[in-house]
């Protein structure tokens, strides 16, 4: 019975990554063909501007842009780490909470300390494993 229980958690699990993986490189081929067209985008705004400006102006103003952007992205990227940090560190005060600052520095712990912390782990990987 549990060999069964073991098998089905396992082939359950191996379809979701293979799902997952598919997802994966359809995601990829996405990315790569937005940065193409994002590539033929700035071509052609570039030589347009040539029709109407020195090409070093063009140059200047296509840098300015890509500059711009880049700093959006820089912020935007910041924001999501700094997010993912702190809920990682409301994690980890939340197990100390529960096992308390001694049992968590020492390694002794209370029945009510490790059922605690078997409970937090739970909940981190099922978080993990839905995503």
């Amino acid at each position: 019975m549990l060999r069964q229980l073991v098998s089905l958690v396992l082939k359950r699990e191996v379809a979701d990554l293979k799902r997952r993986s598919g997802g994966g490189i359809l995601m990829l081929a996405g990315v790569l063909l937005a940065l193409l067209a994002s590539l033929c985008a700035l071509a052609g705004l570039y030589l347009w501007l040539t029709t109407r400006m020195m090409p070093w102006e063009a140059a200047l103003v296509m840098a300015a842009l890509l500059l711009f952007l880049g700093l959006i992205l820089i912020l935007t990227g910041r924001s999501m780490i700094r997010r993912q940090r702190t809920r990682n560190e409301e994690i980890e005060v939340l197990t100390q909470a529960l096992l308390g600052k001694s049992g968590a520095a020492t390694g002794s712990s209370t029945p009510v300390g490790t059922v605690a912390a078997a409970a937090v782990i739970g909940l981190i990987i099922g978080r993990s494993l839905h995503r």
